[in-house]
């Protein structure tokens, strides 16, 4: 088998830098290329290590943050609301599988899917300080077994 190298001449950085978009640091590499220095290869990355982790951190303070669990008999939810958010907005919707809230800040909805089936309808919730608190009794798992028959 024969190597991409061996096929022909390699494509102009013009070329790459079409195919691949803005996607690549394209002044980096006319700088690398330059000066062959190789420490901005570390350096660019650092640096968009460090953008998502600041960012990532503003966006969960912004936001509330929302934990599920379940134990033997029950699913639990826990949702930490940030400062300023308004109460009296907050509207709170379950289904069989997932919890959905509405009525955050800029008219935002965040959902959270439960780590098992629960009985929407037994759902409770209490409010502490900054955190409401949800219960919901858990659906048995279905054991029940049904033959499938093949169409031919």
């Amino acid at each position: 088998m024969s190597s991409f190298f061996d096929s022909g001449p390699l494509p102009d950085w013009k070329d790459i830098q079409k195919w691949l978009g803005k996607d690549m640091p394209w002044d980096q590499l006319k700088k690398w290329d330059q000066e062959g220095d190789s420490d901005w290869l570390s350096q660019y990355v650092k640096e968009m290590m460090r953008k998502p982790r600041t960012e990532a951190r503003v966006h969960s303070q912004s936001m509330l943050q929302m934990e599920a669990w379940k134990d033997a008999k029950h699913v639990n939810v826990t949702i930490r609301i940030a400062p300023g958010t308004d109460l009296r907005s907050l509207q709170l919707f379950a289904t069989s599988d997932c919890l959905r809230v509405t009525g955050l800040p800029d008219h935002k909805k965040r959902a959270i899917r439960f780590p098992c089936l629960v009985y929407p309808r037994t759902g409770k919730a209490v409010m502490k300080k900054d955190q409401i608190s949800i219960r919901f009794r858990r659906k048995p798992p279905e054991k029940s077994e049904h033959e499938l028959f093949i169409r031919t």
